[in-house]
């Protein structure tokens, strides 16, 4: 994961005057390394979960690193240091949250692995418009992170749950094989976000 990680802040296209929102701070590996290139007082990094944020703090402690560090829902982002100039979520997301886009300046960008129930991925960099919107491209390559707590797949259930009186039985163009194929089952994934295996 160190050269995900890595490629990303190369991607991300950091400047010395940039702010930047880290959503998942996790083991807080990224966040010192764009401690150590920006400086912490440029830095905020948000985690969910208490526990990870709690050590993740102690160790850029040890490091003499001292980033603004929340504990919250990172889909929400962080409007009490916006806008920033940079976006970085290391945790994998079902769609860009509205928030994100609005907490980024225009010009801004947004840099995120999008991912689905089908557990392909593919990393996102969006610039952010002056209008509220955001475009952009994937990126050449793949590599995740796991999803956000509430893009995470909801439990399968047993398939009777599934099949309403009377459903007709289909015969389909493409085989299951497609989904042993990373690029398959992550464009299959973009056509059919709600399937899950």
């Amino acid at each position: 994961m160190p050269g995900l990680v890595v490629r990303m802040l190369e991607d991300l296209e950091l400047e010395d005057d940039h702010s930047v929102l880290e959503i998942g701070t996790g083991t807080g590996y990224s966040t010192a390394l764009m401690c150590h290139r920006l400086g912490a007082e440029r830095v905020t990094s948000i985690e969910v979960d208490p526990e990870v944020a709690a050590r993740a703090a102690d160790v850029l402690q040890s490091c003499q690193y001292a980033p603004a560090l929340v504990v919250g829902d990172g889909l929400a982002g962080y409007p009490g240091r916006a806008p920033y100039d940079r976006l970085i979520a290391t945790c994998g997301i079902r769609t860009i949250p509205a928030e994100w886009i609005d907490q980024v300046r225009p010009g801004g960008l947004i840099l995120a692995t999008i991912t689905g129930w089908l557990h392909g991925s593919g990393l996102a960099l969006l610039t952010v418009a002056g209008d509220g919107t955001a475009r952009g491209r994937f990126l050449p390559g793949c590599g995740g992170f796991m999803p956000a707590r509430a893009h995470a797949a909801p439990a399968l259930g047993r398939l009777s749950q599934w099949i309403s009186d009377g459903a007709a039985e289909r015969v389909a163009s493409i085989g299951p094989e497609i989904l042993d194929d990373w690029m398959g089952r992550f464009v299959a994934q973009l056509a059919v976000p709600g399937v899950s295996t």
